[in-house]
C-alpha cells in the first residue's frame, strides 16, 4: 500500500503558503485575516489616558462640540490677541511659519487651511517655495518647474549647517533653471503680487527673473554671510521665471505673496521627527525672521517617531524641548503652536488599529506643551481619534493612502478645514471681546 503521508505533509505545506500570503493582500474583497493570530503574540492597545491636565475653557466662550479648540499652555490668556489684532486691521501681512514632516508635505493640509483663511482675511500666493523638491509635481498649490540644482539637506546630515530656515540649501549648476506658476485649483493661486528670492553669496552677482514670460530683469546679488533676499514687486504675476547662472551664491527658497493677508510658509520635509532643526543655525533662523516677520510658529511631528508598541517617548522630548527653545531665541514673543502626532495604523489580528505608540507619544507632545508655554492642537482627536486613520483609508471615496499613514487630498481637506475653523474660532472670541 502507497504511503500518502509525504503527499499530504507537502499539500499542507503549500495551503498554509498560500493562505499566508492571502492574509498580507490588501483587498477591500478579501475578508481580512491573519492566519497565526491566535499564535503570535500582539502589542496591547493602549487606551488615551490624560497624564497632563487639559487647560479649561473659558466659561464665557465655552468651545462648540463642533471645534477642536487650542488648548493654551502659555503664560498669557490670549496668545493669538497679536496676531489676529494685526489680521483684523487688513494693512500688513500676518506670517505662519509651519514645520512638518511628510504629514503636511506638498501642502497637504496647510493648502485647505491657508486657502480658507485667505478667503476670510485677505492674501493671494503660497508664500514659501523651495527651489527644487521631489513633491513638486505632486503640490497642487503651485506649478513647480526646475532643473540644475544641487540640493543639501539636513535629513540624514547633521553637519549640514549652511541650511536655511526650511532644512534645506540650493546650489545652481550652469544648466539651472526654475519656474514657479499659479494654479486655479485653489481660489488664491491665481496670482501674486510679490517675489522674493532668499540666498547668500561670497561675490557679486546677478540673478536674471522673467515674470508672464516679459522680458527678463537683472537684479544684483551682494556678497553676504547670512541670508538675504531680492524682492521683485509687480502686480498680477501669474508666473516667474529665474535662473542665475554663473553664480557662486546659494539659495534657499523663494516667496510668492502680496502685500497683506495671512500666508503659512510650508516648510515641511519628509523624514524630519523635528529634531532636524537643531541643526538651523540660530543666526540663520533670526535672519529670515527679520525678513518674514512671524507671527506664529507651527509644530507638526509625530510620524517619524511613533512606532507600533514604545510607549515612552521622554528621550525624545528631552530633545524637542531643545528645539523649542531654539525656536523661542530666535522668534522672540511669537507663540508656538504644537500640533500633536496624526493618527497612524498597523494591521494587528487581520484588522488595521492605531499604534499603540500613537496615543501614549500624544501624551508626552501635550506635556511638552504644558512644559514650554505653548498652544496645543489634538490634531489625533480632530482626526476622529482611535483608529479614525482606517476609517479614513476605508471611506468611500477614500480619504488616506493605503499605506495608513498619510493623507489624500480628500483628507486633507477634512483636516486643513478642522484647523482653520479652530482659528477662526479664536477670531470670533477676540471680536466678541472687543465687542467688533
Amino acid at each position: 500500500m502507497k504511503n500518502y503521508i509525504s503527499t499530504i505533509f507537502y499539500f499542507l505545506l503549500i495551503v498554509i503558503a498560500v493562505l499566508g500570503i492571502l492574509s498580507l493582500i490588501d483587498s477591500d474583497k478579501i475578508k481580512p485575516f491573519s492566519l497565526f493570530s491566535d499564535i503570535v503574540s500582539q502589542p496591547e492597545e493602549t487606551p488615551v489616558i490624560d497624564t497632563v491636565k487639559i487647560v479649561p475653557q473659558e466659561e464665557t466662550y465655552p468651545c462648540p462640540d463642533s471645534i477642536q479648540c487650542f488648548e493654551n499652555y502659555t503664560a498669557g490668556k490670549y496668545p493669538l490677541d497679536g496676531l489676529i489684532s494685526k489680521l483684523l486691521s487688513g494693512k500688513k501681512q500676518v506670517r505662519v511659519a509651519w514645520f512638518g514632516d511628510s504629514f503636511s508635505e506638498a501642502d497637504i493640509v496647510v493648502g485647505d487651511l491657508r486657502d480658507t483663511l485667505q478667503s476670510l482675511y485677505g492674501g493671494n500666493g503660497v508664500g514659501f517655495v523651495p527651489m527644487a523638491a521631489e513633491v513638486a509635481g505632486f503640490r497642487r498649490t503651485v506649478v513647480h518647474r526646475f532643473g540644475g540644482w544641487h540640493t543639501r539637506s539636513f535629513i540624514g546630515n547633521t553637519k549640514a549647517n549652511d541650511v536655511g530656515i526650511a532644512g534645506t540649501v540650493y546650489r545652481p549648476d550652469s544648466s539651472a533653471y526654475l519656474t514657479y506658476a499659479s494654479t486655479k485649483l485653489y481660489k488664491h493661486t491665481r496670482k501674486f503680487d510679490k517675489v522674493r528670492f532668499f540666498y547668500t553669496a561670497d561675490s557679486a552677482s546677478r540673478l536674471f527673473v522673467r515674470l508672464n514670460d516679459q522680458q527678463a530683469q537683472s537684479y544684483k546679488i551682494r556678497p553676504a554671510a547670512l541670508p538675504q533676499e531680492i524682492i521683485v514687486n509687480t502686480p498680477n504675476t501669474w508666473r516667474v521665471a529665474m535662473s542665475a547662472a554663473d553664480t557662486n551664491a546659494v539659495f534657499y527658497g523663494a516667496s510668492l505673496e502680496d502685500t497683506t493677508g495671512i500666508y503659512f510658509d510650508n516648510y515641511s520635509i519628509k523624514g524630519n521627527s523635528g529634531l532636524g532643526l537643531l541643526t538651523v543655525r540660530d543666526n540663520f533662523l533670526s535672519r529670515f525672521n527679520e525678513m518674514l516677520h512671524y507671527d506664529l510658529i507651527v509644530l507638526q511631528f509625530g510620524l517619524n517617531v511613533a512606532e507600533p508598541v514604545r510607549t515612552d517617548y521622554k528621550a525624545y522630548a528631552k530633545q524637542m524641548t531643545k528645539v523649542i527653545e531654539k525656536l523661542k531665541r530666535a522668534f522672540p514673543n511669537v507663540p508656538i503652536l504644537l500640533l500633536s502626532v496624526s493618527d497612524r495604523s498597523s494591521r494587528v489580528q487581520g484588522e488595521y488599529v492605531t499604534l499603540a505608540g500613537v496615543p501614549a507619544l500624544l501624551q508626552t507632545q501635550r506635556k511638552m506643551a504644558a512644559d514650554n508655554g505653548l498652544l496645543f492642537w489634538n490634531l489625533f482627536e480632530a482626526m476622529g481619534g482611535m483608529n479614525s486613520m482606517s476609517a479614513f483609508v476605508s471611506a468611500k471615496p477614500p480619504m488616506a493612502n493605503k499605506d495608513y499613514t498619510h493623507l489624500n487630498y480628500a483628507g486633507s481637506r477634512v483636516v486643513g478645514l478642522a484647523l482653520a475653523g479652530s482659528f477662526i474660532h479664536e477670531v470670533d472670541i477676540y471680536k466678541k471681546r472687543n465687542k467688533q
